[in-house]
């Protein structure tokens, strides 16, 4: 086999993966990096001495930066839960940026013991900080290229906006800690807390955007969709801006168009199986035709 036919093999839509795959390594890689979190925990020394409120009160920064910790990832599983069932496939440039998500994500019960064991210390806590500021922005920018790239089909623009604002929450929370960390490196992390309330004023929103697509699916189920091109020029604007994204000639993708109709209707064919061998009314017989490069 040619250099060539294995670059072409490569390129070729068909070698694009499905999802499944990098979400359960997704899934598998954020449940340990979730249990590692609770052995940052440890008695303070003399325990046996203390009473068990001077425990707690000694291990209070611990167990707050180790629930901080625990129900952000939490948090960002279940994002990265909701927006890959939206994924139909995945590319390579997706799979790069799973794999630094994970790896900054593996960093987090590092950073969390030590800005638990020393959250007076500003150097100790910054880490801490900027983890889940660098963390959270991946997940923004996951979201970003998913979309843009179509990997998660025809995203409507509410919900696409929803879930950028959504994702913005933990960044904005953790830059706001950054700031306060040269101010009060003990009370920065108590900025998160801001997470809950901005999640739940989001949640109001989340009905009715979940309706709307609820209704643009039932009317797409329903054949009922209806896409309006007034002009030739857009057709020919539309159809090249879509080959362009799939790396494909124009009339290749004419071609998967009218096969996948094919496929998925009750089409007409003529004796040759031509594709939709209608007959064409004489009003629309005496229009100009279309251009040659798109018949």
């Amino acid at each position: 086999m040619h250099t060539s036919d294995i670059y072409h093999i490569l390129r070729s839509p068909d070698s694009e993966q499905t999802p499944h795959r990098l979400e359960a390594f997704f899934d598998a890689v954020f449940a340990i990096a979730m249990t590692i979190l609770v052995l940052g925990l440890a008695l303070p020394d003399k325990s046996v001495n203390l009473a068990p409120d001077q425990v707690f009160h000694v291990m209070f920064p611990q167990l707050f930066h180790f629930a901080l910790a625990f129900f952000i990832m939490a948090a960002f599983w279940t994002s990265h839960h909701r927006i890959f069932a939206m994924v139909k496939k995945v590319d390579p440039m997706l799979i790069r940026l799973t794999f630094i998500i994970l790896f900054i994500t593996c960093l987090l019960p590092f950073t969390t013991t030590l800005s638990g064991d020393d959250h007076t210390q500003k150097a100790a806590v910054i880490f801490f900080h900027l983890n889940l500021l660098i963390l959270g922005l991946l997940f923004l920018l996951q979201w970003v290229y998913m979309v843009k790239k179509g990997l998660a089909g025809q995203v409507p623009h509410d919900l696409y906006r929803y879930v950028l604002l959504l994702q913005g929450i933990v960044p904005i929370a953790a830059t706001l800690a950054s700031i306060t960390v040269m101010f009060s490196p003990s009370w920065s992390s108590a900025c998160y807390l801001l997470i809950f309330p901005l999640d739940l004023v989001m949640q109001v929103k989340k009905p009715r955007l979940e309706t709307k697509v609820t209704e643009k699916k039932e009317s797409s189920e329903s054949g009922t969709i209806s896409l309006t091109l007034d002009t030739k020029d857009r057709i020919l604007t539309s159809l090249s801006s879509v080959a362009e994204e799939m790396e494909i000639s124009r009339e290749e993708l004419i071609e998967k168009i009218l096969k996948r109709w094919e496929r998925e209707q009750n089409v007409p064919t003529g004796a040759n199986k031509n594709l939709c061998q209608l007959p064409v009314p004489e009003e629309i017989k005496r229009q100009d035709p279309l251009p040659a490069d798109i018949k």
